[in-house]
């Protein structure tokens, strides 16, 4: 990442925003959800009762049917390929 300091003091829009983004190295756009993560006030994200219910479902299904889910090793060993 570049060490220089800029200092923009203009209004940008939503897709200015991005746009600018898109343009950052993929080491930079990491670095960038890493502050955008650490600045979210967790207490403050929504998860729909719909987002909820297909966690619940999953998690029954995993119960049920062990067989059927992933390892985390599976899943690193999967990616690898």
């Amino acid at each position: 990442m570049n060490s220089q300091h800029v200092r923009l003091n203009i209004p940008l829009s939503f897709n200015q925003i991005i746009d600018i983004v898109r343009q950052l190295s993929p080491k930079e756009k990491l670095k960038l959800s890493e502050v955008l993560w650490e600045e979210t006030d967790k207490d403050k994200i929504v998860i729909s009762e719909e987002q909820k219910q297909i966690v619940r479902q999953r998690l029954k299904r995993m119960d049920e049917q062990p067989e059927s889910c992933l390892t985390w090793k599976d899943i690193e060993h999967k990616i690898k390929l």
